[in-house]
């Protein structure tokens, strides 16, 4: 029994550890404006980057879209974006930023996207970020 004991014990410390639990955070992108473009973008923590991918329904097919990470929230945004995200195409958008998850949520920060380059002035989504209850 002992030695069956020193095996498991031995066995678990070797082993690989157990993969984390999932923390992606998925924030909800509200249309604005009444633009009718609502979606989510999906933030996955990759050690102090977070890998942010936006997918938007009812996008204008081959208009670029600028996003942003902006600190605050979507009713009171800090006018200057903190961090740049690629812009939409077509409803998607892949960005790896330079900053943890725990950190966009620790700034209360909120993810915000425009209408074009040309009107970045309108604002045709936005989300809160927001940690899992």
């Amino acid at each position: 029994m002992h030695r069956q004991f020193m095996i498991l014990l031995l066995a678990g410390l070797f082993s690989n550890p157990a993969p984390a639990l999932d923390d992606t955070i998925t924030v909800n992108l509200e249309a604005t404006n009444q633009s009718g473009q609502a979606g989510t973008a999906t933030l996955t923590p990759e050690g102090d980057k977070t890998k942010v991918v936006i997918l938007l329904s009812n996008a204008p097919s081959g208009v670029p879209q600028p996003a942003h990470i902006h600190l605050g929230q979507c009713d009171k945004l800090d006018k200057a974006p903190k961090w740049p995200l690629e812009a939409v195409k077509d409803g998607r958008s892949l960005t790896v930023v330079p900053v943890s998850l725990d950190t966009l949520l620790k700034d209360k920060a909120a993810i915000n996207i425009h209408k074009s380059a040309a009107e970045a002035q309108v604002y045709v989504s936005c989300g809160n970020i927001v940690p899992l209850m």
